[in-house]
């Protein structure tokens, strides 16, 4: 590992985006590197060194973003003649190891909010997953690289969470009021990090009271960030995806601190 590479991972570890180191573990045939090339992917798409350029890395990189949002390593073999269409047929190995992968976000519905919403937060360092049935609407096309997109039901995908949702950050920006109304009961009594709801006023009132008629206790229901975002005046889909990142960022800056 050379020097230059070596400080700029070191620059990496001492930051807060979330990245992921690739190292090359393997090769066979006529590869454009041998084994022990490295390459930071950060969450945004953006590089730091390089594991062979062209088709692969581009292949290789889009296969990092998807374990950094998973937070998982793993390792993967490519065909240079499958995957990449590069006519040397050899064989690379890459080992992915997400490092620093960031607070993870789900966001309920990919409307044209969550569209402005997801890649903001993906740029200051949380880990993003979009959810929605709507094929359409969720699809992968409409986001950058680094932000999870899974198309299925609202109630599917929570009941696959699992239990252990301490740093979990729940934003609610949904089609429909039954929806919001869902998802806000599934994690209201749930120990989450954050959870938000965009409403009005008279919407988020609304919320609440049905939340009490259900026994949700009030100062619990009152800890919900309804509306969701900071009071900024913001009325542009743009604006009010600003406000909502602002709100994550302060809670998560709190929590930092013990707060």
């Amino acid at each position: 590992m050379d020097l230059q590479f070596t400080d700029k991972l070191r620059e990496a570890l001492a930051g807060e985006r979330p990245f992921a180191l690739v190292t090359i573990v393997g090769t066979g045939g006529s590869s454009p590197q041998k084994p022990g090339a490295k390459m930071i992917v950060f969450g945004d798409g953006s590089i730091e060194g390089t594991v062979g350029g062209g088709a692969i890395e581009h292949k290789i990189i889009k296969d990092t973003l998807v374990a950094l949002s998973a937070g998982e390593a793993k390792l993967v073999r490519y065909s240079l003649k499958e995957d990449a269409g590069m006519i040397c047929g050899g064989e690379m190995t890459a080992y992915i190891e997400p490092s620093g992968a960031g607070e993870p976000v789900s966001i309920f519905g990919c409307g044209h909010v969550c569209r402005a919403l997801a890649p903001a937060l993906a740029r200051v360092g949380f880990r993003v997953t979009v959810v929605d049935d709507r094929p359409e609407w969720a699809d992968e096309a409409g986001f950058p690289p680094g932000v999870n997109v899974v198309c299925t039901s609202f109630e599917d995908y929570m009941a696959g969470l699992g239990d252990e949702l301490d740093d979990l950050y729940v934003v609610v920006v949904t089609r429909g009021h039954a929806f919001d109304y869902s998802v806000l009961r599934h994690f209201v009594d749930r120990n989450v990090r954050y959870l938000g709801v965009m409403a009005s006023r008279k919407k988020a009132g609304e919320l609440r009271v049905r939340l009490a008629q259900e026994g949700v206790d009030k100062a619990v229901a009152d800890s919900v960030h309804m509306p969701v975002g900071l009071d900024i005046g913001s009325v542009t889909v743009e604006e009010i995806a600003v406000s909502i990142a602002g709100e994550l960022i302060a809670v998560r800056r709190k929590a930092e601190d013990g707060v």
